[in-house]
């Protein structure tokens, strides 16, 4: 079955929800522009997150156990998941408050242009 082509004047549609998923991953991008300490883990990692914050309703914080987000993110380990989400935290990009207890889920926070 061949592919249509859109018309040109039909303009894509786009909900809110991702409206603001892709205005929140636009911040980011522009706030990292001049930061040679983020690289790609960093940029995946934060994209998992924030599409785990825009499928969870885009409540903040976002509570997440992290293997959750490992299997998001498509790491391996945890250890990456704890390095890499603890540079945006020290970094200013999330506050990530760890919860260090098994049955209670950790707490992040966006922080990027604030």
């Amino acid at each position: 079955m061949p592919l249509r082509s859109k018309p040109e004047n039909e303009r894509d549609f786009q909900s809110a929800s991702e409206t603001s998923e892709l205005s929140a991953l636009a911040g980011f991008f522009k706030a990292i522009e001049k930061d040679p300490r983020i690289g790609s883990m960093h940029i995946g990692v934060y994209a998992s997150l924030l599409n785990y914050w825009n499928s969870q309703g885009r409540v903040s914080p976002i509570r997440v156990f992290s293997h959750q987000m490992i299997g998001l993110a498509k790491l391996s380990c945890r250890d990456t998941y704890f390095k890499y989400v603890g540079e945006l935290s020290e970094y200013g990009y999330i506050r990530y408050e760890r919860s260090f207890n098994r049955n209670r889920p950790s707490e992040i926070y966006f922080t990027c242009g604030e």
